[in-house]
């Protein structure tokens, strides 16, 4: 076989790959690739979950110019929950000011990252809520997984790099099976529903904040609870609401040169900060001693523990699942943490 027939041979069996390659940029079905200035429709459902790290970046780089952000409330996918129309009024700031700076399955190397990525920016931050638990706290490297993995602008990895681990997931059969079914049909299959390959849940977005909203279920929660919590008892398991489990020590020398690193950049702004610990559905107590770090580090007066076995945790209609905690709670923990 000469080289120019193997040539030939290694590109139409490499056609059907590069076509896939193509079809990917083209759609670009996780909106990692090109740009965007909306990154979802609000009020309508994403069937594709985004990478909500690489979102809430390029979305503040697409809009810091127009509305000057000064106050930002970091962590994970529970901090969404802390609403801006909530919160400036108890830092007496206006609503687009304000901005959700979090991602899905969040660590504390990202919030790291996100926070040194504005300083690196001389951006002011004025005010700042750090919505933690103990999963935050434990991983202090870079996440992995096209949905997790943060913004190459903000860590300065390889953009490149990101891209290949994007593409790579892409080529995931399953998701492949399930999205070019939704192309075709326009539904979203029930396998892919039940497995979490795709979301066809509406939710609210507004694209000033970065901020995301569940009204869909909150209006039935109000309307009826049982009709919200009666197909789901069993997503609720039982509890021993009598016996405290304590998690794991967390904070170890990594993750302190990551919160000084923090701390520092707050001292400089002169930051009014508050740092809370999510009341979790699974009721575990954060360490006293990463509790006492904390404590010592941003002040005791701007620590906040809710976790553990407390009224709120036992009220299984606080939670839309065992990870989400719903708004009015996060509202009526505001009102302890700003009592001042």
């Amino acid at each position: 076989m000469t080289p120019r027939s193997f040539l030939i041979k290694l590109f139409i069996f490499s056609l059907p790959f590069l076509l896939f390659v193509g079809i990917y940029f083209y759609l670009d079905p996780f909106k990692v690739f090109k740009h965007y200035d909306r990154y979802f429709e609000s009020g309508q459902p994403p069937y594709v979950s985004r990478n909500k790290d690489v979102v809430s970046t390029e979305n503040w780089i697409n809009h810091f110019p127009e509305f000057q952000y000064d106050s930002y409330i970091f962590g994970n996918s529970r901090s969404i929950y802390w609403q801006v129309n909530t919160w400036k009024n108890y830092i007496h700031r206006d609503a687009s000011k304000c901005y959700h700076f979090d991602a899905s399955g969040e660590s504390l190397y990202g919030v790291t990252k996100k926070i040194l990525f504005l300083d690196s920016r001389n951006v002011k931050i004025n005010n700042a809520l750090l919505v933690i638990d103990y999963d935050v706290l434990h991983n202090p490297k870079p996440s992995e997984g096209h949905l997790f993995e943060k913004d190459p602008k903000t860590t300065g990895q390889n953009a490149l790099a990101f891209q290949v681990d994007c593409l790579k997931d892409f080529f995931d059969f399953q998701f492949l099976t399930a999205y070019f079914s939704l192309k075709f049909t326009g539904k979203v299959q029930e396998t892919a529903k039940r497995d979490y390959i795709l979301d066809d849940r509406p939710f609210i977005y507004d694209y000033v904040t970065n901020e995301m909203r569940q009204d869909y279920y909150e209006e039935i929660i109000k309307k009826n609870p049982e009709d919200y919590y009666g197909p789901r008892k069993a997503v609720f398991k039982e509890r021993d609401t009598t016996l405290q489990k304590i998690c794991n020590v967390e904070i170890r020398r990594p993750q302190m040169e990551m919160l000084n690193a923090i701390a520092d950049v707050f001292r400089r702004n002169q930051t009014n900060v508050r740092i809370v610990i999510s009341p979790l559905y699974d009721q575990q107590k954060l360490n006293p001693s990463d509790l006492l770090y904390l404590k010592k580090l941003f002040g005791e007066k701007n620590v906040f523990d809710f976790s553990g076995i407390n009224a709120t945790t036992n009220n299984v209609q606080n939670y839309y699942e065992t990870s989400h905690y719903r708004p009015h709670v996060s509202d009526s923990l505001m009102k302890i943490i700003y009592a001042e």
